[in-house]
């Protein structure tokens, strides 16, 4: 190996990334981390406690919102690829999407029901502002997590920034997972929560729309102003057409170590979609009643703890990822992620003292940081993999189809959860007074309860094993970097180098083209 040209295509990058630039690229991050979090937590108790919507109906509309997703992420995946402009590929969307999440989320969470809209009319209005914020997040959301990729060629400079990015949506996520859960608890309960007053549909409303459209909105548009893209952008771009739009979908599970990533994420972040939209009712109906600190039981004796046992093992989980790989660092937890929600799922009031639910939640978090942490840092090699297979760089594609993918499984646990436990009998609350308590059957209890434990033993124990087929490690990746920049500056590689590159693209990608 000759190792002049090693260090001139792996190690000498000059255009590295200031501090500053990574704070702003993290702060755009804060949607990216909190934005479907935000959702999964409230949406569905949302459409049935407020808007008195039939579970199984509420579960449709997230799910219907969810497929619109399927055309509309892959299409700004590729519009995003093919942007050119002095501002950049990804930059502009980002700009005017983030102004747009703003008006999305003031029209999404608008207290109509309590303004005299029926719970009849209240279906198609939620639905519309459903796919408006969906469309708003795909313009955002797809450009955003393509410059992970983008922002820089050098691997060690990503990581870095990447790692930044990781502080701001594990803030996002937390704030996303708890802040609203404080907000529906306090308009749930007519006497308010811990330090909040009780909340009206109207400053439920306001809270909601200006916190969360203050830090995702503003928070991108921060992002667009003061970061650069500096990976470099093809000259050719591809005219949009049917089956280009098809193959579009295809494509990125071409690469073997994408496909093995994607399900990784899928199954692990559809389970923390299906604990976020669990927490409410599992602690409102299930331990309804029962107090522990003073307070009653909450969602957020859940989550709460969850997060904080979660943002505890950030840094043990960084440190595997330089020292093992990045696969290790995801699943080194994942047994603890199955023990806890297996014994929350198992806890019963008959028996079980109430202290135990932060206890459990506290185990799920030890497993939920690597799992929360490691996808984006891992997206970026399996892009790099690609390119190094076809010499396409489709950062905004892979990213697309990713947020696809995560979106549908999303959607789909959490319509899952409506359907199974509105199919036994859920009760929803179809008065205007939103703090009024509906009581439910021993049935639905037992299915909130069945529905926890198994989606999180079974969907993690998939994620876990999925963990193991992912095989780029950071060796693989410094040397994909290599055979990737050769190819950007037409050195030619010796035999030998042709024949690891070759190597490298049937065990990482699958099939050498050619």
């Amino acid at each position: 190996m000759n190792k002049d040209k090693k260090s001139q295509f792996v190690y000498d990058y000059s255009d590295k990334i200031p501090l500053k630039e990574k704070i702003f690229y993290g702060i755009g991050g804060l949607m990216d981390g909190g934005g479907v979090t935000l959702m999964s937590c409230v949406m569905l108790k949302y459409l049935t406690q407020v808007g008195g919507i039939a579970m199984g109906i509420a579960s449709t509309i997230i799910t219907i919102a969810k497929i619109w997703d399927a055309i509309t992420d892959p299409l700004m995946g590729f519009i995003s690829d093919n942007t050119r402009s002095k501002y950049g590929r990804r930059k502009p969307y980002m700009f005017f999407g983030g102004i747009s999440l703003i008006f999305a989320i003031f029209l999404l969470f608008m207290p109509v029901r309590s303004w005299g809209v029926s719970v009849s009319g209240m279906i198609p209005y939620m639905l519309i502002m459903y796919l408006v914020w969906n469309t708003c997040s795909t313009l955002t959301q797809v450009p955003y997590c393509s410059m992970s990729s983008d922002i820089s060629p050098s691997f060690k400079e990503r990581n870095s920034a990447n790692t930044v990015k990781l502080i701001f949506t594990s803030i996002a996520s937390g704030l996303a997972y708890v802040v609203p859960l404080l907000f529906i608890e306090a308009l749930i309960n007519k006497d308010g929560y811990m330090f909040m007053p009780n909340l009206s549909p109207v400053g439920f409303w306001l809270a909601m729309a200006i916190v969360f459209g203050t830090l995702f909105g503003g928070g991108l548009i921060l992002c667009a102003i003061f970061v650069k893209e500096r990976a470099k952008v093809p000259e050719v771009k591809e005219k949009l057409n049917i089956k280009r739009f098809i193959l579009n979908y295809i494509e990125p599970y071409k690469n073997k170590s994408y496909r093995y990533h994607i399900l990784m994420y899928v199954f692990a972040f559809a389970c923390a979609d299906i604990i976020s939209a669990l927490a409410v009712y599992y602690a409102t109906d299930v331990w309804h009643g029962y107090e522990l600190f003073g307070q009653k039981v909450s969602s957020l004796f859940i989550i709460a703890p969850m997060m904080i046992s979660c943002v505890l093992v950030f840094p043990l989980a960084r440190f595997v990822m330089d020292k093992k790989s990045k696969q290790f660092a995801f699943r080194m937890g994942l047994p603890f992620y199955i023990l806890g929600g297996v014994l929350l799922a198992v806890l019963d009031p008959s028996w079980a003292n109430p202290i135990w639910i932060p206890i459990a939640s506290i185990i799920m978090g030890l497993g939920f940081g690597g799992a929360q942490m490691m996808p984006w840092i891992i997206f970026p090699d399996t892009v790099d993999v690609g390119y190094m297979a076809t010499g396409k760089k489709q950062a905004g594609t892979y990213s697309g189809m990713m947020t696809l993918a995560r979106k549908v499984a999303g959607a789909l646990g959490v319509g899952m959860v409506g359907w199974v436990i509105g199919g036994v009998g859920y009760k929803e609350n179809t008065s205007q007074d939103p703090s009024q308590y509906v009581q439910q059957s021993d049935n639905v209890l037992l299915a909130i309860r069945i529905v926890l434990g198994v989606s999180i033993g079974v969907l993690i124990t998939i994620a876990l094993i999925f963990s193991f087929k992912y095989k780029i490690d950071n060796k693989k990746s410094e040397r994909v970097q290599y055979f990737n920049k050769a190819f950007e500056n037409r050195v030619e590689l010796t035999n030998d180098e042709q024949a690891e590159k070759d190597a490298l693209i049937r065990q990482l990608y699958g099939k050498v083209k050619g």
